[in-house]
C-alpha cells in the first residue's frame, strides 16, 4: 500500500534516520513543517528557521525540508508557514510556489485574539487570491475556528482548503480563548462544524492527532472508528488525508499511530488506499503513487 504521512515536523540532521524509520514502517512519503523550536521569548508563531521582518511579522526558513525534498523527491515533499503581514508576501508565495517540493502552504490565524478577529472579518482574502492563483493547497490550524472558514471556501473554489488535527479544539491553543468556548471546541458535539464542511468539494480534512482531540488513549483505539466513519460518510475517504505528526505527540508511537488504520477490520482496503495515501497525493499533487 502507498503510504503518505501528511504532517511530519523534523530539524536539523534529522532526514535520514526519519528514512530509516519511515522505511521500517512502510511510509513511502512523508509532507514536512520543518521546525527546531520557538525563539525564547518570542511571539507564539515565531518558530525557528525564520526571522522576524521590521513590521514584526514572522519569515518562515525551510533548508532542511527543502534538502530532503531536492535530494529524495519521492520521499519527501514540504509545506510552508507563512504570515499574511509579511511585506512581500506575494513575492514570498509565489517564489514558495515555484520551488521544488513545495506542495502547500500553511496558515495558523487564531494564535492571537487580533489575528482571529482579521480572519474573522476576511483579511485572508487578498492572501488566498495569491494561492489559488499559485495552484497551492492551504492548510489551515484553526482549532475550533472553522466555522470561519465557510465564507472564504465559498469565495474561493478553485482553492483547495485542507483543516488540520480534524478541526477540533487544541487544548491550551489559543491561549486567549474563554474557558467556556475552548471546552464547547473540544467537545465532540463541535465535529458537526468540521463535516458541515463537507458539502464544499474544495475541502478536505486532515485526519491527525485523532487520539487526543476524541480522547482515545489506548492502541487500537477502538473508540476513534465511529468518529472516523461520520467523517468518511460526510467527506468521502478521498478527501480525508492521514498525517501521524508523531514528532509532537511522543505519547503515541508512531506505528501505532499507522497501524490502527492500516490493520482495521472495519475499514475497505479502497478506504485505506485513499485516506493513507492516494488522497494525500491527489490534493497536494505529489509525485508518484504506488498501490
Amino acid at each position: 500500500m502507498d503510504i503518505v504521512d501528511a504532517q511530519l515536523h523534523m530539524g536539523r540532521g534529522k532526514i535520514g534516520g526519519t528514512l530509516a524509520a519511515m522505511d521500517a514502517l512502510g511510509i513511502r512519503t512523508a509532507i514536512l513543517d520543518e521546525l527546531w523550536g520557538m525563539q525564547p521569548g518570542a511571539a507564539r508563531t515565531h518558530y525557528d528557521p525564520g526571522h522576524a521582518l521590521p513590521n514584526g511579522a514572522w519569515r518562515t526558513g525551510f533548508p532542511t525540508a527543502q534538502e530532503a525534498a531536492l535530494t529524495h523527491p519521492d520521499r519527501f515533499a514540504f509545506l510552508v508557514r507563512i504570515d499574511r503581514l509579511d511585506t512581500q508576501l506575494e513575492s514570498v508565495m509565489r517564489a514558495i510556489g515555484s520551488t521544488k517540493g513545495a506542495c502547500a502552504f500553511r496558515l495558523q490565524p487564531v494564535w492571537t485574539k487580533e489575528e482571529a478577529e482579521a480572519f474573522a472579518k476576511g483579511a485572508y482574502e487578498p492572501l488566498l487570491d495569491i494561492a489559488q492563483d499559485i495552484g497551492l493547497p492551504v492548510c489551515w490550524f484553526v482549532p475550533g475556528f472553522v466555522e470561519f472558514l465557510r465564507p472564504y471556501v465559498k469565495k474561493f473554489p478553485r482553492l483547495s482548503f485542507v483543516i488540520d488535527h480534524c478541526g477540533m479544539g487544541f487544548g491550551a491553543i489559543p491561549d486567549w480563548q474563554p474557558e467556556p468556548e475552548r471546552r464547547q471546541a473540544a467537545a465532540p458535539a463541535y465535529f458537526d462544524h468540521v463535516l458541515g464542511l463537507a458539502e464544499f468539494p474544495n475541502v478536505a480534512l486532515k485526519w491527525s492527532h485523532a487520539q487526543d482531540r476524541f480522547g482515545v488513549e489506548a492502541y487500537p483505539y477502538a473508540g476513534l472508528f465511529p468518529h472516523l466513519r461520520r467523517a468518511i460518510a460526510a467527506f468521502g475517504a478521498e478527501r480525508l488525508i492521514w498525517a501521524s505528526d508523531h514528532t509532537v505527540i511522543p505519547r503515541h508511537r508512531w506505528g501505532d499511530m499507522l497501524y490502527y488504520l492500516r490493520d482495521a477490520a472495519d475499514i475497505s482496503r479502497a478506504e485505506k488506499e485513499w485516506i493513507l495515501g492516494r488522497a494525500a497525493r491527489r490534493v497536494f499533487r505529489l509525485e508518484g503513487e504506488r498501490v
